[in-house]
């Protein structure tokens, strides 16, 4: 009796050490998992959020006057969306009127574009067209190109771009361009530029004598400017 009564004891001892060294696993598992999770914490995918103006106004329309509150420029879009964080707006279809003192109004208009930095710069984009009104003492011209910065405040145009002028007949293609629209006005073509002269149209009999009226072409390999004094471009 004695005996069953030891192998009973000894069983429950050996019962106990299994039994503790089992519950000391699972805490040590608990334990490596809590630290695994805290110090490599799972990576969560970035959220990606759509980007919405601040705000929107559609057939957007204002003027602007200099220092003597003279009216120089016009300003139009079908809709304006303004992005506050970014400090810019988005255009559709924008139109741009500058007003100079001697008279010479500038119209551009685009497919879309951009204002930066409170309206300083405006970036027209897609098919630009830049219009000049001709005077008495300004012939008509215009521009056209895909894209094309403007600066209000120093009465720049640039363009990177190759650009396109016409006016009368004559055509000036080139690379790109700085164009100053404010008095005097001055043109700086870069890369190649080419200029084409329209001829004068002739007189009947002239047609008669076979004389060859093509008009002439001019390769200019080095960049060309242009100082008008309020000249048509080119």
């Amino acid at each position: 009796m004695m005996m069953f009564a030891a192998l009973r004891t000894e069983r429950r001892r050996l019962w106990s050490q299994r039994q503790l060294l089992l519950m000391a696993g699972f805490a040590l598992s608990g334990v490596l998992a809590w630290w695994q999770l805290h110090t490599h914490p799972p990576e969560l995918l970035p959220v990606i959020r759509a980007r919405l103006p601040d705000h929107v106004v559609t057939q957007f329309s204002g003027v602007e006057t200099d220092a003597n509150g003279q009216l120089n420029r016009r300003f139009a879009a079908a809709e304006l969306r303004h992005f506050a964080a970014e400090n810019l707006s988005e255009l559709d279809q924008p139109r741009v009127e500058l007003l100079q003192p001697n008279g010479v109004t500038w119209t551009a208009h685009s497919a879309s574009g951009i204002v930066f930095a409170d309206g300083k710069q405006i970036r027209l984009l897609g098919e630009v067209r830049v219009e000049r009104q001709g005077t008495a003492q300004v012939r008509s011209a215009q521009l056209t190109t895909t894209q094309l910065d403007v600066w209000r405040e120093r009465s720049l145009a640039v363009s990177t771009v190759p650009v396109r002028i016409e006016s009368e007949g004559d055509t000036l293609t080139a690379n790109g361009m700085q164009l100053w629209y404010g008095e005097p006005s001055r043109t700086v073509f870069q890369g190649n530029t080419r200029i084409q002269f329209a001829p004068k149209i002739p007189t009947a009999s002239l047609f008669g004598k076979g004389e060859n009226f093509a008009p002439s072409k001019i390769l200019v390999d080095s960049s060309v400017e242009n100082q008008e004094h309020g000249a048509a471009a080119p």
